[in-house]
């Protein structure tokens, strides 16, 4: 008898480790648990936390294509929210590499063939397009085609794969319709759908065992704010961001940017004024980076001109013109900042120019815009009030 219990519950384990074993690694719950818990370190600007819980994986799992990816989604992160140096860039791509030699060599699962390969190459195309490289991005792009039908396959199995498809459904179709000098590229790309899209990224945004939840929530907010012109659900969304990750300084700031579309001018200030009190106390020799200090220059020159801009549409001209001076002042200790975001803030302040009756000094300001290659045609247009 004693046998027959000893079989039965061989038998058992090996049914358990059998069916755990036919589970993709991303799904299984302690490589999940800890994989998410590395990813919310990377938003929350804890990141030799979330290296550490990288390594643990490693050290538990063996060399993983998810576990690199995960990396590399990390170093993107601090791509995008200090810009304004390349210090992060080698590493980002020193762990593309390695994750692109795992899906090659090593990658069987559909998630991890077509999910990550997918994923791996959008950051590649987004971070192009964070530094102004628009068409370059667009023509990146067309690598992602030969895995979208196996994302398509694979996205009801897979919550994670409505992501990637909800992204490639708005941007395809928001593209083509606001960039006619792309058309010929996009005739070569599968039709989008703005609301299809959106209405995937909601899905995984609300999801909070989905690996793209955060992901999914940040990219709404940025659609909402600048392409989709509905600045009540950005703020929605990077309001619910900066509430779960307060020290992520772009997501405040963000919320912030969507509270002063709103008109809520006293309230983007709020938001934003105790990151900048911070920032003024702890860099006291600017430029500081990312690298050294959680409060980074290329992110205060976008939070002073906020203020600036909030100030401007208050009336209160003199104290948006210390706002953009202190902009200018942290923007001239930077070797390199985004074009695009550039002139952005240019816009900004020569707009308060014109306004105060400046017409020469907002025109200097444009006249730099219009000088430089580096920035889209768009931003180089009249001012209009």
């Amino acid at each position: 008898m004693g046998s027959l219990r000893y079989w039965a519950k061989a038998a058992l384990c090996a049914f358990v480790v059998a069916e755990a074993q036919s589970i993709p690694l991303p799904y299984q719950p302690v490589y999940r648990k800890q994989a998410l818990e590395a990813l919310a370190a990377f938003y929350g600007m804890d990141f030799s936390r979330a290296e550490r819980l990288l390594a643990e994986l490693d050290s538990i799992y063996g060399v993983y294509v998810g576990t690199a990816y995960l990396r590399a989604l990390g170093y993107s992160w601090r791509i995008e929210i200090d810009p304004s140096t390349t210090w992060f860039d080698s590493f980002w791509e020193r762990e593309l590499r390695r994750t692109d030699s795992l899906l090659r060599c090593c990658a069987s699962h559909p998630l991890e063939k077509y999910f990550i390969g997918f994923g791996q190459r959008a950051l590649e195309v987004r971070r192009l397009y964070v530094r102004g490289e628009l068409m370059a991005s667009v023509w990146k792009a067309r690598e992602l085609l030969s895995l979208l039908e196996r994302i398509r396959k694979y996205v009801d199995l897979y919550p994670e794969m409505h992501f990637e498809l909800g992204l490639y459904e708005y941007y395809i179709a928001y593209f083509y319709r606001n960039y006619p000098i792309m058309r010929p590229i996009l005739r070569f790309f599968p039709p989008g759908d703005e609301e299809k899209g959106l209405a995937r990224l909601e899905q995984c945004a609300r999801d909070p065992l989905n690996y793209t939840q955060t992901e999914a929530a940040y990219f709404l907010g940025y659609i909402y704010l600048y392409q989709a012109r509905r600045p009540h659900l950005a703020e929605k969304w990077f309001r619910q961001l900066s509430e779960r990750f307060p020290d992520n300084p772009l997501f405040r700031r963000m919320w912030a940017e969507s509270l002063y579309e709103l008109g809520e001018y006293k309230a983007a200030r709020q938001v934003i004024q105790g990151w900048l009190d911070k920032y003024e106390s702890s860099c006291l020799r600017p430029p500081c980076y990312l690298i050294w200090s959680r409060y980074p220059t290329g992110e205060a020159v976008q939070a002073y001109a906020l203020v600036g801009m909030t100030r401007r549409e208050e009336g209160r001209y003199a104290e948006a013109k210390e706002a953009f001076a202190r902009m200018d002042s942290l923007l001239g200790t930077l070797s390199r900042f985004p074009p695009p975001t550039w002139a952005r803030l240019m816009r900004e302040a020569a707009l308060l120019e014109k306004r105060m009756g400046r017409v020469g000094e907002a025109e200097r300001r444009m006249e730099a815009v219009r000088a430089r290659s580096d920035v889209p045609a768009y931003l180089k247009h009249p001012l209009s009030d």
